[in-house]
């Protein structure tokens, strides 16, 4: 099992950004010591966001807590000695995927070992395909297309499909809640996530979709963002994106994540698990179909 430092690495879904780290300490043959640095400041986040608890009655200043943690560690990978790691590497995206794990933590401890958090590759749909008729005849090869979603709460459930003796399976996960963790959104993203969420719901329909950015890179006028399959879509920061070299050159400093939206989130996301989704099963009594 790869380390971070002396410390063991949980290499799974739930920690994207550690198991991140794991490869880059592994990989590394020049700037080790960089990459050390933003391994221990990972340990530390880590070990005080798993340690935070939550008060029902005060959301805001659990929330609160976990950003502020985050925030500090989100601070050392702006800087421009981390660049050589995270040109293509993916650590700041990663570092707000596990983000949402923490940040969710104490809702979802009930459900241990019963549903699938972190990033995972979730069910979009189910078709079939055969190579001739007499291969249809037999049994047509079930196919799950799947989307690749960097925070889940889903079900892992196993489908299995019979013609006469002949049967096939296969393992998949259908999202409650669906969030893309972006540095920016731009046009491109923007499209494939609206497309991705349309994807999605149609393999389960109660399915919570959210973007969460940091930057916004969008020009609002080219798309429809209330006519969207999207059901939320952040921008923390409540700032245009702007190229770090740039702003680094200009003195910009980084903007604070928005505490306010980041309960927003918390809170959208609390409200989806615990709301009753039989309603239209029951319009006769409620007079709510949809």
């Amino acid at each position: 099992m790869p380390k971070i430092l002396d410390v063991e690495c949980v290499l799974d879904a739930r920690h994207p950004h550690g198991s991140n780290i794991c490869k880059k300490l592994k990989d590394a043959t020049t700037h080790a010591g960089v990459i050390e640095d933003v391994a221990k400041s990972y340990l530390q986040w880590r070990s005080a966001a798993e340690g935070l608890e939550i008060d029902p009655d005060d959301e805001r200043a659990y929330v609160e807590a976990q950003t502020a943690l985050y925030s500090a560690h989100r601070d050392l990978l702006d800087e421009d000695r981390v660049d050589v790691f995270d040109s293509r590497g993916a650590l700041q995206p990663s570092a707000l995927e596990e983000f949402c794990g923490f940040l969710f933590a104490p809702l979802l401890a009930r459900y241990e070992g019963e549903i699938a958090i972190g990033h995972h590759l979730v069910y979009q749909s189910l078709y079939f395909t055969a190579k001739n008729f007499e291969e249809f005849s037999k049994m047509p090869t079930p196919q799950y297309p799947t989307g690749n979603l960097d925070f889940v709460i889903g079900k892992e459930i196993e489908s299995e499909l019979t013609a006469e003796s002949r049967s096939q399976g296969q393992k998949i996960v259908v999202p409650a809640v669906a969030v893309e963790c972006k540095t920016y959104l731009d046009r491109p993203r923007y499209i494939e996530s609206e497309i991705l969420a349309a994807n999605i719901k149609r393999g389960f329909p109660r399915c919570l979709y959210i973007v969460v950015s940091e930057y916004l890179k969008l020009n609002l006028n080219q798309v429809n963002v209330f006519g969207s399959q999207i059901d939320r879509a952040y921008v923390w920061r409540r700032a245009r994106n702007i190229d770090r070299k740039t702003r680094r050159r200009d003195g910009i400093p980084l903007e604070p994540l928005h505490v306010p939206a980041v309960l927003d989130f918390f809170q959208a996301v609390r409200e989806h698990l615990e709301q009753d989704w039989a309603a239209p099963e029951e319009w006769d009594s409620s007079g709510i179909l949809k």
